[in-house]
């Protein structure tokens, strides 16, 4: 068996990383909808001095053009939409615009994450295309990936995109503000991971709130392996590919951690130093978030 074969076989037989319940946190806060599978209300989960996050105030989600109609009613109505946040890129959201005709009275951010089109994480020019960009290069699509947790933290179009994220929350009227990237894992899966963290959400509960995007991305990925298997013809590892784009994992997590740490020595001083979001910050974010 060649290295590549060996890396294949054990990518295909890898078991996904699942997250370990959070109490008072039933389902990670899922929102049943129609088109919007990984979409979530942060509301209920344990954060700082005891207290939690308030209900249906921060949620989380992938992109919006798949939802339905009744899908946006829900969202502005039920949960008073204020503003949603969009960490694509510009070419992502021509490609597949957010309805905003649809979501009258609600305020759109575009906060691009990440300069330009990145390998893994963007699809800006299709999974298909992606997997064959994969292909040019020498490493696995995982290990690709992966790669990009740190740059989404630590270059500077990360750095604005969420310190204009921060502040658009903390200067929030009492409605609710919803963030997205495309699958609701990797762009929005750390805004997530920086709002926890600035309101005191232990560590374990935000790594699990992270992962609990596979409970939810299931479906869509194994459609896109069928999709593309029927286009282009069956490949070898084309499922591991497929789950390294739609799937959270543990140690993309860890990667991006120990990014911050090696440049900042704690996700605190991050907060502070990377996204000017110090102390003071973090107290009126929990003072306005926390019940």
């Amino acid at each position: 068996m060649t290295t590549e074969e060996k890396r294949v076989d054990e990518e295909e037989s890898s078991p996904l990383d699942m997250p370990e319940p959070i109490p008072g946190f039933p389902e990670f806060g899922h929102i049943p909808f129609e088109g919007l599978h990984n979409t979530r209300d942060l509301g209920g989960m344990p954060a700082a001095d005891g207290r939690r996050i308030a209900p249906a105030k921060l949620i989380r989600s992938g992109c919006l053009h798949k939802a339905s109609e009744q899908d946006l009613a829900r969202l502005v109505g039920d949960y008073d939409l204020a503003g949603v946040i969009d960490f694509r890129t510009q070419l992502e959201r021509d490609k597949e615009p957010d309805p905003r005709e649809l979501m009258e009275g609600v305020v759109f951010y575009d906060f691009p994450a990440l300069s330009g089109e990145t390998i893994g994480i963007t699809h800006g020019a299709g999974v298909a295309q992606d997997l064959k960009t994969f292909a040019s290069y020498n490493a696995s699509p995982h290990e690709l990936v992966r790669s990009m947790y740190p740059q989404i933290l630590l270059d500077d179009a990360g750095r604005v995109a969420y310190t204009s994220f921060l502040e658009v929350l903390l200067e929030g009227d009492g409605g609710a503000y919803l963030w997205h990237c495309s699958e609701g894992k990797d762009r929005a899966g750390l805004g997530a991971v920086i709002v926890e963290r600035a309101l005191g959400v232990p560590e374990a509960y935000v790594r699990a709130d992270y992962l609990a995007t596979n409970l939810f991305a299931r479906n869509r990925a194994e459609g896109i392996v069928d999709a593309i298997s029927k286009k282009l013809g069956l490949m070898k590892g084309l499922d591991a590919d497929i789950d390294s784009l739609f799937y959270a994992y543990n140690d993309y997590y860890d990667c991006a951690m120990a990014a911050v740490n090696a440049n900042y020595g704690s996700f605190d001083a991050y907060l502070a130093e990377a996204l000017d979001f110090g102390p003071e910050k973090r107290q009126a974010l929990r003072a306005k978030y926390l019940r």
